[in-house]
């Protein structure tokens, strides 16, 4: 099967596969398979097995965790160059999250089994999981930092800033991002309520930190950088 040279340079981007060589990401990709999701669909629930791991193609997608009072923590979106899902399907546990379809997505999976054989039979790619797992575990790190120990400002200073430096596209001497999400569901990302979000994100605007352009932001990553730092 012919691979789709965006699903491979999408591939050859992501933290998981970026590193390797470019004749085993091919192989990579040549071992995934399409899949396609409507908006507010389940991609997977906590507790399920864990045997793909997923590629983000096109569209949006939640990982998120509840509680059996309906308490919800989005703790972040995946996106076009993403992968999800990766925890499970290399430890052999259930999933430890639910995925969500957002939007329409497209997706590229990569089942368990393949992705343990290409281990075993590649060494570089071991040392490439290492890496991406480090990575994974420090994200989470500074997201918990980000929720028990900063103001609701700071920490949509640190997400805007975040994700600017790795989706912004060049306004001027500004970065311009579309969130691509409600307010409602940008508050859950931050570990906050919508009413405090949308003071947060007023409070930024009047600082001149943001620019609110109908669906996009158009960010002073300076400003954003000295409030995210500010005590």
């Amino acid at each position: 099967m012919a691979t789709s040279a965006s699903a491979l340079e999408l591939l050859a981007r992501t933290r998981l596969f970026g590193s390797i060589p470019a004749p085993l990401c091919e192989t990579i990709a040549q071992e995934m398979r399409d899949a396609r999701y409507r908006a507010g669909q389940s991609i997977f629930e906590r507790g399920d097995p864990g045997n793909v791991i997923y590629l983000v193609l096109e569209g949006r997608v939640r990982l998120s965790v509840s509680t059996a009072e309906g308490r919800e923590l989005s703790f972040t979106h995946a996106v076009a160059g993403d992968i999800f899902g990766e925890i499970a399907a290399l430890d052999g546990s259930p999933r430890s999250a639910t995925a969500s379809a957002l939007t329409d997505v497209r997706l590229k999976s990569l089942a368990a089994s393949a992705l343990h054989r290409l281990i075993v039979a590649h060494p570089a790619l071991s040392k490439s999981v290492i890496e991406f797992l480090c990575a994974r575990l420090r994200d989470v790190s500074d997201h918990l930092e980000d929720v028990a120990l900063f103001s609701v400002e700071r920490r949509l200073a640190r997400f805007l800033l975040h994700e600017a430096s790795r989706r912004g596209r060049q306004s001027g001497g500004s970065l311009r991002i579309t969130l691509g999400m409600s307010q409602g569901e940008l508050a859950l990302l931050v570990g906050a309520s919508r009413p405090k979000v949308n003071t947060a994100l007023t409070m930024l605007e009047e600082l001149g930190a943001i620019t609110r352009d109908g669906s996009e932001i158009i960010c002073d990553a300076k400003m954003l950088e000295d409030l995210s730092e500010s005590s």
